[in-house]
C-alpha cells in the first residue's frame, strides 16, 4: 500500500494507510508529500499541495495547512474549504480568502455572483468585530457601489 501511495498519492490510500499501520503512517505520508512539493510548481491549473492540505485538514492541523497555502498555494475550492473549517482557529486567514472571493464575484456581477458575495459578508460580520465589519462594508460599497444589484444585497 506505501508504494502505491509514493507512486499516486490520494486521500483514500492516505486514510487506508493510517487504518492500517496508524500514527506512523501518517506521519511518514506528511513527510513524503512535503518533501515532494519542494520539487513541484504551481500553476494555474494545478496545485501540488492541495492534497497535502486536504490531510492536514481531516487531521485538524489548521495551521500547518495555512503555511502550505501560504508556502505553495492552492485551489479556490480548497481554499474556501479551509477557511470554513478553521474559522474559530484562524478567522485573519478566513476573512482574507473570504474577501478575496467577494472581490472576485462582484467584478464577475450577475445575480448569482452577487448573492454569494453578499452571504459571504454576512459571514464575515461573525469573524469581523462590529467596527471592523462596519469599516470593511463600507469599503465594499464605494468600490462596488455601481452595482446597484449587488447594493440591493447588501442594503
Amino acid at each position: 500500500m506505501w508504494r502505491a501511495f509514493e507512486k499516486a498519492p490520494s486521500l483514500e490510500l492516505y486514510q487506508r494507510l493510517c487504518k492500517a499501520a496508524g500514527a506512523a503512517a501518517r506521519d511518514k505520508a506528511i513527510k513524503h508529500l512535503q518533501s515532494r512539493l519542494t520539487r513541484a510548481k504551481s500553476s494555474a491549473w494545478h496545485f501540488p499541495a492541495d492534497l497535502l492540505i486536504s490531510i492536514l485538514m481531516e487531521e485538524k492541523q489548521f495551521e500547518r495547512a495555512w503555511l502550505n497555502v501560504h508556502d505553495h498555494g492552492a485551489s479556490e475550492g480548497l481554499k474556501q474549504k479551509l477557511a470554513r473549517s478553521s474559522e474559530a482557529t484562524h478567522p485573519r486567514e478566513a476573512l482574507m480568502v473570504y474577501a478575496a472571493r467577494v472581490d472576485q464575484m462582484a467584478q464577475l456581477g450577475g445575480d448569482g455572483a452577487y448573492a454569494e458575495a453578499a452571504a459571504l459578508i454576512g459571514r464575515m460580520a461573525g469573524l469581523h468585530g462590529a467596527s471592523a465589519h462596519a469599516a470593511y462594508l463600507a469599503d465594499v460599497k464605494i468600490r462596488f457601489g455601481r452595482k446597484r444589484n449587488f447594493m440591493k444585497l447588501l442594503a
